[in-house]
């Protein structure tokens, strides 16, 4: 996808920040019903139709999951909503969709809910609570690419999960491919 208005000009900043900016654009483009008004009709029938395929598909395999006893979340609440779990392991067939749905929901209701307890937070409400700006920044620091993450993990001393980083193990990790590192978590 294009990043829109003048950020094209920034995509060698924004790539050395992000991970992929024109992939997250090209996702939240199909996710924006502007970008298909805006479509020649004919392209817009066939970016329109490919939308209602993926949509079908998706919702054909979480269908199937839950037949077989995986837990599918509906509540766009939670960071799992959308995800297939099966016991701890939880498999994201959207791609990354969910994530920007899951964001704006956030963001439009005020509420979160934990994927591990359950419970429903009010943004803003209680000591050391979550807030609008907070889900912001973490959506985009889920966003950064490698070298920015591990530097970000690296000045904080700690994961996302709040543990102590190793620095040796956290920049030797940068020389992994991430689908090694997939393939082993």
């Amino acid at each position: 996808g294009n990043l829109p208005g003048g950020l094209e000009r920034a995509a060698g900043v924004l790539n050395g920040v992000f991970f992929s900016p024109r992939l997250m654009a090209s996702r939240l483009n199909l996710l924006n019903p502007v970008y298909y008004a805006k479509l020649d009709p004919i392209a817009r029938k066939y970016a329109l139709q490919s939308a209602g395929s993926f949509a079908s598909l998706a919702g054909t395999v979480l269908g199937l999951a839950t037949l077989a006893g995986a837990q599918v979340e509906t509540d766009a609440r939670s960071s799992d909503f959308l995800k297939i779990k099966v016991g701890d392991t939880r498999y994201d067939i959207l791609g990354g969709f969910q994530q920007n749905l899951v964001l704006l929901h956030r963001e439009l209701t005020g509420e979160k809910k934990s994927s591990t307890s359950g419970r429903v937070q009010k943004l803003g409400e209680g000591f050391g609570a979550s807030d609008r700006l907070s889900i912001l920044g973490d959506f985009v620091q889920n966003k950064e690419n490698p070298i920015f993450a591990t530097a970000s993990r690296l000045l904080k001393g700690k994961d996302r999960g709040g543990e102590p980083v190793n620095p040796v193990t956290e920049v030797a990790s940068l020389a992994v491919p991430i689908s090694a590192k997939d393939t082993v978590n």
